[in-house]
């Protein structure tokens, strides 16, 4: 009898929010492929959905399809033996039903195809609308493996009668370049859009300011284009002080400021996670249930309002918030890859 898969070439197909400049997305998807390659699967066997193929297959070394495409996703299904939602915040409905309509669409598409889907790393929510609601928990009650990043995703998967797997966020299992600590340099500050989460803006915005008046250097960390354009619309209002912005498209961009910087202070996730696994001190702003689980895990200093807005000395809050745990950061990494090995047998049956 002729195999289902007799006439894939690939045995993963990646799918995520790749292809668009986001760091912390790319960085998922360069996770994924080095534990994939490391557990046997070798990049000629893993293609990828992207938003820019081209780039993608520059970046990563494996072939790319048009996200956007649907006969392009069709074709890579048929071509591919699984598909693997591959880390981040895949559905959520924080501005809109849209990513959660997208990931439960392909999730249907490889169903009906009969590949098997896998999920890893994955934080679910926030989801406000009945219809987001209904798109994850279809979608994610149909992987054969699924493994979250935190205990919120946990807790409203449970709600759903949907019991995952967790683990840490699969940007752990990269190797880093530790920076020593010191107590000079600049403060890296990052700022993303709000996207309805403007006091956890304010915070950070209002941290900047008080280092600034303090006589600090101060560096604006971009990990993405929104940021750029984010930090820039606050330089200009006079809200945010002046300092250099810095692009941070890749792993050695984000080590090259973290070098000149004596503390972190931001609110995406993954600004977060490379701060700690590069020894920086760290501060946050939770504009997410996820960096608030984050900061909980690692015991980073979480900001706001009400406490910058009190006797408040930031001199003390970053000489305080200084995090150094080699041995956790290993542990970590090692949690990471033995879910994508217990994840690949179950799909592949190997």
């Amino acid at each position: 009898m002729k195999s289902r898969f007799s006439d894939a070439v690939y045995d993963v197909l990646l799918a995520g929010y790749f292809g668009f400049a986001n760091l912390g997305d790319e960085l998922l998807a360069y996770s994924a492929v080095k534990n994939l390659s490391e557990l046997g699967v070798s990049p000629d066997k893993i293609a990828i959905l992207s938003g820019n193929p081209k780039l993608s297959e520059r970046n990563l070394g494996i072939r790319a399809f048009d996200r956007w495409s649907v006969p392009s996703v069709s074709k890579a299904l048929n071509m591919s033996r699984s598909l693997l939602l591959a880390g981040g915040g895949l559905f959520q409905d924080a501005s809109s039903a849209r990513s959660c309509m997208y990931y439960w669409g392909l999730v249907r598409m490889a169903v009906w195809k009969s590949r098997p889907v896998w999920a890893l790393g994955q934080s679910v929510g926030p989801l406000y609308g009945g219809l987001a609601k209904y798109l994850a928990r279809d979608a994610l009650s149909r992987c054969v493996y699924l493994a979250v990043r935190d205990e919120a995703s946990l807790d409203a998967l449970k709600s759903m009668n949907i019991s995952p797997e967790v683990m840490p966020d699969l940007v752990f299992a990269l190797p880093v370049l530790e920076i020593p600590p010191c107590d000079s340099g600049a403060v890296l500050v990052n700022i993303r859009p709000q996207n309805g989460a403007a006091d956890c803006e304010q915070a950070v915005i209002k941290v900047a300011r008080m280092c600034g008046s303090s006589g600090m250097e101060l560096l604006y960390a971009a990990m993405s284009p929104d940021d750029e354009l984010e930090i820039k619309k606050f330089q200009e209002s006079g809200d945010l002080p002046k300092g250099e912005i810095i692009t941070v498209a890749t792993m050695d961009d984000f080590a090259s400021a973290a070098k000149r910087a004596r503390v972190a202070v931001g609110m995406r996730l993954h600004f977060g996670i490379l701060s700690v696994l590069m020894g920086l001190r760290l501060v946050m702003s939770a504009y997410d249930p996820k960096v608030a689980c984050f900061a909980r895990d690692w015991g980073v200093r979480l900001l706001s309002l009400d406490d910058l807005y009190s006797n408040f000395d930031v001199k003390q809050l970053l000489t305080n918030s200084h995090f150094q745990d080699k041995r956790k950061r290993d542990s970590v990494s090692l949690l990471v890859t033995s879910h994508f090995d217990i994840g690949l047998r179950r799909v592949l049956g190997e």
